[in-house]
């Protein structure tokens, strides 16, 4: 039994977590970095996948999401790690993208290293 949980949780793919909040109000009603991180971290676990990395942004404003220190890192991390199979987990999908364009271009972006995305309020499907 102990070989079986072994394997199932070898081809388990590595998480990471991408918390970002855009403004100072967001850390301090519970939807601060923190608390995300929390979120994910828990979502993480139930589902089997080991956490490999956590990435962050804090900006307030609107701006080219793919520009974001954080976004920049987390896509950075996946090119040099592409063979490795990774979920990028978000708390939120107005943390994924909020706006249309931005929100397809990170799909394409994700969708070059076979990253499987998943969220904690949404269920993304590409039937």
């Amino acid at each position: 039994m102990e070989h079986t949980h072994n394997a199932l949780k070898a081809n388990t793919p590595k998480a990471l977590l991408y918390c970002r909040v855009s403004s100072k109000k967001q850390t301090i009603d519970g939807s601060g970095l923190d608390s995300q991180e929390h979120r994910c971290r828990q979502y993480a676990s139930l589902h089997g996948h080991e956490i490999a990395h956590v990435f962050t942004d804090e900006v307030s404003g609107g701006g080219d999401f793919m520009k974001r220190s954080g976004m920049v890192a987390l896509l950075q991390f996946l090119k040099k790690n592409k063979t490795t199979p990774y979920v990028v987990i978000f708390d939120d999908l107005k943390r994924f993208a909020r706006d249309t364009m931005f929100h397809l271009k990170l799909r394409a972006e994700f969708a070059q290293y076979n990253v499987h995305i998943e969220c904690l309020n949404f269920r993304f499907e590409d039937t």
